[in-house]
């Protein structure tokens, strides 16, 4: 039995925390010499961007500690913003997976709200589709996506067997779809190995993802920053070289053609993630 006291405390919460205590201790040294309109000015200013601080350090330690409000949340955040018609990213999105001109038997490992069900409408090659998605509030809106978009092919759900074991036939897909799930797994390489095995021989692997910035980059810099709040707000995602790591599993057991981009996502919240990899993985 797990002490309800015994809360997990992610190093950015302390350092948030921290900088709003040292930030009011820091007022003490304003000088009773300085003027005062000066002093009170300092304090309002000082005081608000503290609690702001210990605002958003005591959200991110109630997210942290409740993975259902941490699921549910991210849920319906994705919801809201990947479920839209139209845009930039769309388009890239749609392009990527219309160009890999997908048909047969698709397994897509974390489909979320059925975000890439919009790029299928009209499709009729798709006989049938499975969703590897342990998050269960996805479930419910995915089947409505479905039904929205007007996709008639039968639509199923992959089980897993403990935590890194996905339960289907090996080798009998023709199709595997990973769009912006490998930064929010604990193994990329595990689900990678999952993905591999469920492929048929010449079945493709098709793959967007954030990516780390280039090494020196004020970008990279940034994405150091923000990351670990990130890893909290968007359900355990991290900023990883993806690039390398996708390249380096499936070595030379996969004809691999990766393209690195910058996804035209806007600076507000998502500029840390713009870039990008992309690209088609042909299992030999």
């Amino acid at each position: 039995m797990v002490c309800p006291c015994c809360f997990t405390i992610p190093s950015v919460i302390i350092k948030l925390l921290a900088t709003a205590s040292a930030l009011s201790y820091g007022q003490r040294f304003l000088t009773k010499n300085s003027n005062k309109w000066v002093r009170r000015i300092s304090f309002g200013i000082t005081l608000i961007i503290s609690l702001i601080l210990v605002g958003i350090g005591l959200f991110l330690l109630v997210l942290a500690n409740n993975d259902d409000l941490r699921s549910r949340g991210f849920a319906n955040f994705c919801a809201m913003q990947n479920l839209k018609d139209g845009g930039p990213m769309n388009e890239v999105r749609c392009a990527i997976l219309n160009e890999a001109d997908i048909s047969g038997k698709v397994l897509e490992f974390g489909p979320g709200p059925g975000t890439n069900f919009k790029c299928f409408v009209n499709s009729t090659s798709i006989s049938e589709y499975v969703g590897v998605e342990p998050n269960t509030y996805f479930k419910e809106e995915m089947m409505r996506e479905k039904e929205k978009r007007g996709l008639t092919f039968p639509l199923d759900f992959a089980p897993l067997r403990g935590e890194d074991y996905v339960d289907v036939m090996s080798e009998s897909f023709d199709v595997v779809i990973l769009t912006h799930v490998l930064c929010s797994v604990d193994s990329v390489e595990t689900v990678l190995a999952n993905a591999e095995r469920a492929l048929k021989p010449g079945g493709k692997m098709i793959i967007m993802e954030h990516k780390t910035a280039g090494e020196g980059t004020k970008l990279k810099m940034f994405q150091e920053v923000v990351g670990p709040i990130f890893n909290i707000i968007g359900n355990g995602c991290k900023v990883l070289d993806m690039t390398k790591i996708i390249e380096n599993y499936l070595g030379n057991r996969f004809s691999v053609q990766l393209d690195e981009f910058e996804a035209p996502l806007p600076a507000f919240p998502l500029l840390f993630a713009r870039p990008h990899v992309k690209g088609v993985a042909t299992k030999k």
